[in-house]
């Protein structure tokens, strides 16, 4: 009518294959064919299947980024045998140089200081490359609780081949809390109480604490202060201070 057009997709499912040979090469000296063989578990005569191809590439890719190879090049080769309606299968590890931490960057933080970020990196710039410890930082940093769901660690290429920028882009949310409470008793009658919470205080990662309670025979004050970081070393101290 000029104005849809109806497509229609046609598809020979063709014989189904299962895999032949299952084989490794590499090219890395510390990775080599054997251990990249051992680490693939696809065996010979199970049905084909590209994903289960996918997720190995993946996990390859993974333990060389554990080994400081931050952009390992693992491809699959795929020699169909037609006759025997086989898929013979090897995985290539192409050369690829030791990955060093040229630069990490944060952006994003107005409230939050750098230096609260970079104290859950696990490595630093300079390091070796290594994906455990990107992934580590990245759940490290998660686990504060000031930024966004789902944050992620980029790495990029960095002013030469053996090094890599680290990028975190986070996106801060609110760290405070407000609780008020209201109740009555036939004892001491109207009961209220109020806290206040702060768990990124000035931006330094500090908690900060009030809450006061009031009834006709029972009154109390208090205030409580958190320093994760003692000396910017992985020391917590804590106290509070009450009357009642």
């Amino acid at each position: 009518d000029r104005r849809d057009f109806i497509i229609t997709y046609v598809i020979e499912e063709g014989p189904r294959y299962k895999f032949g040979t299952v084989e490794a090469e590499s090219e890395l000296r510390d990775f080599s064919a054997e251990f990249v063989r051992d680490l693939v578990k696809i065996q010979p005569g199970d049905w084909f299947d590209a994903k289960k191809v996918e997720d190995t590439v993946t996990g390859l890719n993974e333990v060389a980024g554990a080994r400081g190879y931050a952009f390992a090049d693992v491809s699959p080769d795929f020699q169909r045998d037609a006759e025997k309606r086989e898929m013979n299968l090897t995985f290539r590890v192409a050369e690829t140089p030791r990955v060093y931490v040229e630069r990490i960057n944060i952006q994003g933080n107005t409230v939050t200081r750098d230096k609260v970020i970079r104290r859950e990196f696990r490595l630093n710039e300079g390091d070796a490359f290594n994906a455990f410890k990107v992934k580590r930082s990245q759940d490290r940093i998660q686990s504060l609780g000031f930024f966004q769901d789902n944050l992620e660690i980029k790495q990029v290429q960095g002013s030469a081949n053996d090094r890599v920028v680290l990028n975190v882009d986070v996106e801060e949310r609110s760290t405070g809390e407000l609780q008020l409470s209201a109740g009555y008793s036939s004892l001491e009658k109207f009961i209220l109480s109020a806290s206040v919470a702060q768990r990124n205080f000035m931006g330094k990662g500090q908690i900060l604490q009030t809450g006061v309670s009031y009834s006709k025979y029972s009154k109390s004050v208090s205030a409580g202060f958190t320093e994760p970081f003692l000396f910017d070393k992985s020391i917590l101290l804590g106290g509070e201070i009450y009357y009642r």
